[in-house]
């Protein structure tokens, strides 16, 4: 689903990042806390499988992906919360 259709379904924006490391850490501390929530990955790269790498040459391949993670409205202090590190001292 797009970006768009989820925002109109109900579900809001709380992480997005180029950095894989942090995407997987907050989707396994979403899910910890049993927060539903929604993915979205979107490819910004140049290369293609018809066109190679040859078109890539000079991106950063590590800012080449654009991770999103989407939680319902509701859900969303409480997701902030989580990933903050805080959900557990309340």
């Amino acid at each position: 689903m797009t970006a768009v259709w989820l925002t109109l379904l109900g579900w809001q924006e709380a992480l997005c990042t180029f950095d894989a490391a942090q995407y997987g850490t907050a989707l396994h501390t979403l899910q910890e806390a049993a927060i539903p929530c929604r993915t979205r990955t979107v490819n910004f790269s140049s290369a293609s499988r018809r066109t190679g790498t040859f078109y890539a040459v000079g991106e950063r391949t590590d800012r080449s992906i654009e991770y999103q993670i989407f939680v319902k409205k509701a859900d969303l202090p409480q997701a902030q919360l989580a990933l903050q590190g805080r959900l557990d001292s309340l």
